[in-house]
């Protein structure tokens, strides 16, 4: 394509499913169980106007944050979904050509955001069993002096959960921009939430996707210290969050109760599934998020679950042979159980 940049040539869409289903455990979406109590009073008050421009500073939606995260509405910036985040750290802080590392295998828009921005992004391997070494991270760290420094904590896409003494010790030891991107904290232990204040290169991402199941408005925020986040309100977008986005979040971000209960009957279904793949003949990686990451034998195997009206997500590259599998209720975690023991048994067959 005419004077596309060289850096975006080689990128390709997001492909998210759209097809017929059944029961999706495809995209790490939460189960809402809060909209519905929401939209029974679902009223925006007098002052709101459609036709004016939404909060720019999100004041009530970070108020609510605060609340919810235990921290001041000072160190929170709003937007649409983490995604939004990543990008304005890389691009308040990584110029052309300047490194950015990450573990590997991990949240796919890391590097797809570098490319975009001209950046080096740097994959440091996880080991065989999709743990990670931190000292090997730093080693490299060390030698590359990367501007930015990416933790998907607990990883997407295989579970695994980084110590918090971990994550301490890299930001004690090395100066670059640390991001712990915290998309699933909710169903793990070990947040660096409150620890923002401590670190002078912490940014701290959090989303309502996941455990508040809202991930059709997208909406995620950033937490870190006031001069990360003064600096980054410069290069934000003026009103990059719709009201209505900011409405229900803030809502919703009041049902702490309903949130604490559902999070728990996810780790719940999750030891439910996590054992029940276990007593199938694939290698399945404990996980610390509302996911469960294996690897399977069987050629093609998202496919054959589609034809059942089930859709989980497969990999390629490195990773061909591996899926993930949200974690669903316990009747849709049943039916992917059935489902998978019939796949297996014809392949015996």
């Amino acid at each position: 394509m005419h004077k596309v940049k060289e850096s975006v040539k080689g990128l390709k869409a997001y492909n998210a499913n759209q097809v017929p289903f059944r029961i999706k455990l495809d995209a790490n979406e939460g189960k809402n169980i809060l909209f519905k109590d929401i939209s029974k009073g679902l009223s925006f008050g007098e002052d709101f106007n459609i036709n004016f421009y939404p909060d720019n500073d999100a004041v009530l939606l970070r108020k609510e944050m605060g609340g919810y995260i235990g921290i001041s509405p000072s160190n929170i910036i709003a937007g649409n979904g983490s995604s939004e985040m990543i990008e304005l750290v890389i691009k308040t802080f990584v110029d052309k050509d300047e490194v950015m590392i990450s573990f590997v295998p991990s949240f796919s828009m890391y590097s797809v955001f570098g490319s975009i921005y001209s950046a080096k992004f740097i994959g440091v391997e996880s080991n065989e069993d999709f743990s990670v070494d931190m000292d090997l991270l730093i080693k490299r760290a060390r030698e590359m002096n990367p501007k930015l420094i990416l933790i998907c904590n607990p990883n997407n896409p295989t579970g695994f959960l980084i110590a918090k003494k971990d994550i301490e010790k890299l930001l004690s030891e090395i100066d670059s921009i640390v991001v712990v991107d915290e998309a699933y904290m909710e169903f793990a232990e070990g947040s660096m939430a409150q620890e923002v204040t401590k670190y002078k290169n912490l940014i701290v991402l959090r989303t309502l996707s996941k455990a508040l199941g809202l991930a059709a408005i997208r909406l995620g925020y950033m937490i870190s210290n006031e001069g990360i986040i003064n600096t980054i309100n410069n290069v934000r977008s003026p009103y990059n969050l719709n009201a209505v986005t900011q409405y229900i979040g803030a809502m919703a971000l009041r049902k702490k109760d309903e949130i604490t209960g559902y999070v728990e009957e996810v780790k719940k279904e999750r030891d439910f599934l996590f054992n029940e793949l276990g007593e199938l003949p694939f290698e399945v990686y404990k996980s610390h998020a509302n996911f469960i990451f294996f690897s399977s034998g069987i050629d093609d195997l998202d496919k054959r679950l589609k034809e059942d009206g089930i859709l989980i997500r497969s990999f390629s590259g490195n990773l061909k042979g591996y899926y993930r599998v949200t974690v669903g209720s316990r009747a849709e975690n049943i039916e992917l159980i059935k489902s998978l023991k019939e796949i297996v048994k014809n392949e015996k067959s």
